[in-house]
C-alpha cells in the first residue's frame, strides 16, 4: 500500500514549522485550496520509485523529490508527462513549475531529463538529450525553429533520433551528433528520403555560404545548397581551393568571389571548399608575366609563382591574387604541370575566380555572356548566376580535381 501523509492547514501568525511536508508548503505558496489548483483529490502519496512523493488536485499536481524540491505541473503539459510515464519516464521529476515562455505565447516545464513545451498552436511535446541541447543553443522557442511539433522519435532507419519543430527539425545520430535542418534545404532533404537518402544525416547546421546570400547544410555524404536564384541544389562533388595573396582583392572581397563561385558551381552539383589562405611577400611577382596565357605554356614567372603550394594537396587548386598580369588580363589559368591553379588580378570581377578555375577544370571559352565561361569578359555577364551547361559539368567532374563527397 502506498504511504500517505495527511494534509495540514496553514498555521496562523507564524512561519510554518520545518517538519511540514514540502508539497504542503508549495501548495500554500500557490494559494492553497483557493488557488487555480483547487482542492486536493488524493493524499500526499509516495511515488512508485519509492523516493519522491506527489499530491493530485482538481486542476493539477505537485511532485516532490529530495534532489529537485516540490514543483507543480498541470494542464496539457501534465497530460503529456503522464502519457510518458510520470516520474518513471526518462524525464524524471519536474525541476520547475509550469512557466510562461519568454516569447509570451507558450508554457513549459523543465524536468530532470528534458522539457515539455506547449503553445496554443502546437500542443505539448517533449524534447530531451542532445536534441534539447541543440534547441537550447539556438534559442529555444524564440529561434527560427519555434515550438516542437513532435516528441523525440526514432528515425525510420532505427539509428538516429529527431524532433520536428514549427520551423524545421533537429536530427541526431551516434556518429554525427545533433544538427538542425530547415527551410528549402530541409524540403529538398525530405524529398530525397531524409536520413535514408544517399546524403545520410546532417553534420552541420544551416550555414551562410562565405558570408553571402547562399545557404548550405552539410550531410554525411554531400551537401545541399540554396540561394534565391539557384534554388536548392544537391552537391555530391567538391573542389578544394587554396588562396595565396600577393595583393588583397579591391573590387570584390574574397568572400564575395567565393560566394559567387559556389552559386554557379552549385548548378553542377559541385561544392566549393575554401581550404586555406596564405599571404605571400613576393614583390617581384606582384605584376606577373603570363606570356600568351595558353594552357600548357607558362613563363618562368608563372613557374616560380606556382611553386608556392604550402598546405595544398596534389589534386587541389590554388588561386594566386596579384596586382596585375603582363599582358593585362583579369586572370590566367595556365599552370605548370602538376600545379593546378590560376592567377587572378585584384581588380577582377565577381565571377573571375570561378571562371578561371573553370579553365583549370578543363573548360574552354564560349562566345555567350549568359555563360560562366564567356570569352567576352566576366564583367559582361548578363544573367547572374551565369550558366553551366551539362557538358561543362561533366568535364569539371571528370577533371580529376573534383572529388565525390
Amino acid at each position: 500500500m502506498a504511504k500517505t501523509v495527511k494534509a495540514a492547514s496553514p498555521p496562523r501568525g507564524k512561519f510554518p514549522p520545518f517538519h511540514i511536508h514540502p508539497i504542503i508548503l508549495k501548495y500554500w505558496s500557490l494559494g492553497g485550496a483557493g488557488s487555480w489548483l483547487g482542492p486536493n483529490t488524493t493524499p500526499i502519496t509516495t511515488c512508485p520509485d519509492g523516493v519522491g512523493s506527489f499530491q493530485h488536485y482538481a486542476n493539477g499536481s505537485i511532485y516532490y523529490h529530495p534532489a529537485t524540491g516540490a514543483h507543480e505541473i498541470h494542464g496539457l503539459i501534465r497530460a503529456r508527462w503522464s502519457s510518458l510515464g510520470w516520474e518513471r519516464s526518462f524525464l524524471g521529476y519536474p525541476v520547475t513549475d509550469e512557466t510562461a515562455t519568454p516569447d509570451g505565447i507558450g508554457r513549459y516545464n523543465h524536468f530532470q531529463g528534458g522539457s515539455i513545451y506547449w503553445s496554443p498552436a502546437t500542443g505539448a511535446w517533449e524534447v530531451h538529450g542532445l536534441i534539447r541541447n541543440k534547441y537550447a543553443a539556438l534559442g529555444w522557442e524564440r529561434s527560427f525553429l519555434g515550438y516542437p511539433l513532435t516528441n523525440e522519435n526514432t528515425t525510420p532507419d532505427r539509428i538516429g533520433r529527431y524532433n520536428h519543430f514549427q520551423g524545421g527539425s533537429i536530427y541526431w545520430s551516434p556518429s554525427t551528433g545533433a544538427w538542425e535542418v530547415h527551410g528549402a534545404i530541409r524540403g529538398q532533404w525530405a524529398a530525397l528520403g531524409w536520413e535514408r537518402s544517399a546524403l545520410g544525416y546532417p553534420i552541420s547546421d544551416e550555414l551562410s555560404v562565405f558570408g553571402g546570400a547562399g545557404r548550405i547544410s552539410h550531410f554525411q555524404h554531400g551537401s545541399i545548397y540554396w540561394s534565391a536564384t539557384a534554388a536548392a541544389r544537391v552537391l555530391r562533388e567538391r573542389v578544394r581551393v587554396h588562396v595565396k595573396c600577393l595583393e588583397i582583392p579591391v573590387s570584390f572581397t574574397l568572400n564575395e568571389q567565393f560566394a559567387a563561385m559556389q552559386e554557379v558551381y552549385a548548378i553542377g552539383g559541385i561544392r566549393v571548399d575554401w581550404a586555406t589562405t596564405e599571404n605571400l611577400a613576393l614583390p617581384s611577382l606582384n605584376d606577373v608575366d603570363v606570356g600568351s596565357c595558353n594552357m600548357g605554356v607558362v613563363t618562368a614567372e608563372q613557374t616560380s609563382l606556382f611553386g608556392n603550394r604550402n598546405f595544398v594537396g596534389v589534386n587541389e587548386m590554388v588561386a594566386y591574387f596579384v596586382r596585375s598580369t603582363v599582358p593585362a588580363l583579369n586572370g590566367c589559368a595556365a599552370f605548370p604541370p602538376g600545379r593546378p591553379g590560376a592567377v587572378i588580378v585584384r581588380s577582377a570581377s565577381r565571377w573571375t575566380l570561378g571562371h578561371e578555375l573553370g579553365h583549370v577544370l578543363g573548360l574552354s571559352h564560349v562566345s555567350n555572356n549568359d555563360r560562366l565561361m564567356t570569352g567576352l569578359g566576366t564583367f559582361n555577364i548578363t544573367n547572374p548566376p551565369p550558366d553551366l551547361i551539362a557538358s561543362e559539368i561533366s568535364t569539371m567532374i571528370g577533371s580529376g580535381l573534383s572529388t565525390p563527397l
